[in-house]
């Protein structure tokens, strides 16, 4: 008697672990047929590329500078930022394969980890005084991954640094594990499917991160951007797919772009250290059409993809929301935002956060 219930237990158990594979292996299939990128969206002027990127320098890196390219160049990226772990690289802005490369570095210092942008020299400080260091090398400093389970941002000072990483794929993931099974689950079924689905399958609104950069936004103008934290494993690709980095250039920059990589590097440094960027997630659609502007008159956020939900935040809270592709209000002063949101249908479950903006400040 006993031995027929263990055996009927085994069975159970045999049958109820080949249904479990099973299913798995339908929803691998499945995010695999789903299309990439997960909505049509017309392309538009802003410049896109990816900021924090890992390669053959860093020592944790598993892909090579080559690579990279190669897949933000798939993806549309016109630039990267390379942020090799406490090294400075390349020693000057380069082009490989029609992708500019601009040099970057990520230093593990006392407080937490901060990348660095238009450096003239590695600032050689690892310690509580990396801010000064940078920019006393001529340096914009950017918060890397500041609201992180495991490493993040410990200075409460709102001073010394021009970015701050407010989405971060590393940060996301260390969410996900931390019990989001569900996304977790998806974005390891899309890596056996379609890997370029994987890290987008990982963002959602970074509520925490959001509401530590708004209240920054209230003391003084921060740019907002968004880390891939990409080093090769998962491939880059995944890794772009997940995050992407606009920077809104002026129409001299734009026609210029291409004849000179110093001065093309200088332009991205520029819109960072000016606050005109924002972030997409690639996998749902491009985000090249997005506008947000401000005047006298008026706040506005447009889209090319009318279906889009767009929210107006003033202060950091929401002012105004609505669908049409267009949103416009009147302008207040205080410090405005924007995000927009889109239901891209499966794998993606609901609204996903598609594009979030920079802080605009109007005089009060």
């Amino acid at each position: 008697m006993n031995k027929c219930r263990l055996q009927t237990a085994l069975l159970a158990s045999l049958a109820a672990v080949v249904l479990a594979v099973a299913a798995f292996g339908l929803l691998v299939g499945a995010i695999a047929l789903a299309p990439f990128p997960a909505m049509e969206a017309s392309p538009g002027p802003s410049v896109r590329g990816f900021f924090h990127v890992h390669a053959e320098k860093s020592h944790d890196g598993f892909g090579t500078l080559d690579e990279a390219v190669r897949a933000a160049a798939s993806l549309g990226g016109r630039f990267l930022v390379l942020t090799e772990h406490n090294v400075l690289r390349p020693d000057q802005p380069v082009v490989v394969d029609g992708v500019l490369v601009v040099p970057g570095i990520e230093i593990s210092s006392d407080n937490g980890h901060v990348a660095a942008i238009g450096l003239r020299r590695d600032p050689d400080e690892q310690g509580t005084a990396v801010l000064d260091a940078i920019a006393r090398e001529g340096g914009a400093a950017i918060l890397a991954h500041p609201v992180n389970l495991k490493r993040s941002w410990s200075d409460p000072s709102p001073d010394g640094f021009a970015g701050f990483e407010a989405l971060s794929l590393d940060s996301a993931l260390r969410t996900a594990l931390a019990g989001s099974w569900l996304r977790l689950g998806l974005a390891g079924a899309a890596l056996l499917g379609d890997h370029w689905k994987a890290a987008a399958l990982l963002v959602d609104r970074p509520d925490e991160a959001l509401a530590r950069y708004d209240e920054l936004t209230t003391q003084r103008p921060v740019a907002m951007l968004c880390g891939t934290d990409a080093h090769g494993f998962p491939p880059y690709l995944t890794s772009f797919a997940g995050l992407a980095l606009h920077v809104e250039l002026a129409d001299s920059e734009r026609e210029a772009w291409g004849r000179n990589a110093a001065a093309d590097s200088e332009a991205v440094v520029a819109a960072v250290r000016d606050a005109r960027t924002f972030c997409s997630v690639p996998a749902l659609g491009d985000a090249g059409s997005f506008a947000f502007r401000d005047s006298a008159t008026e706040v506005v956020a447009e889209v090319g993809v009318p279906e889009a939900r767009l929210v107006l935040l003033r202060d950091g809270q929401v002012f105004a929301e609505g669908r049409g592709g267009r949103l416009a209000v009147p302008a207040e002063p205080g410090v405005w935002r924007a995000e927009v949101y889109v239901r891209p249908g499966f794998p993606y479950a609901g609204d996903r956060l598609w594009i979030a903006t920079s802080a605009h400040r109007l005089p009060r």
